[in-house]
């Protein structure tokens, strides 16, 4: 039998290891932040010209963002457009923030434990 409190699986559900694992690496987050300053969709052309780095590894990288569901990609006769889903990342956040609320009461030190 488990002493985890009820609102700490919630927390765990949501934590998603693999999600921010993938949100954490430095190029990753710079194709985010390209994708979510686009008008539209872009190519791993267009993304590439934007980073430091090969357009190889850009699409490596935006295969990893879509694997994780946070980017989406549409093809376009020989192309394929590139585009943030931002409602679900921000939905997975909010999921994670009122886990984190509900865990609050049972997660807070004691007075007496902080000394």
């Amino acid at each position: 039998m488990s002493s985890r409190q009820p609102c700490c699986s919630d927390l765990q559900k949501w934590l998603e290891p693999d999600t921010f694992k993938v949100l954490g690496d430095p190029s990753r987050t710079a194709l985010l932040l390209l994708l979510a300053d686009s008008p539209g969709p872009r190519t791993v052309t267009a993304l590439a010209a934007g980073l430091p780095i090969d357009i190889s590894v850009v699409s490596r990288h935006l295969r990893i963002l879509r694997d994780v569901g946070v980017v989406h990609a549409i093809k376009r006769g020989k192309e394929v457009h590139y585009h943030l889903d931002c409602g679900d990342l921000a939905r997975r956040l909010r999921h994670l923030a009122d886990a984190l609320d509900a865990c609050r009461p049972s997660c807070a030190l004691k007075p007496e434990e902080s000394t």
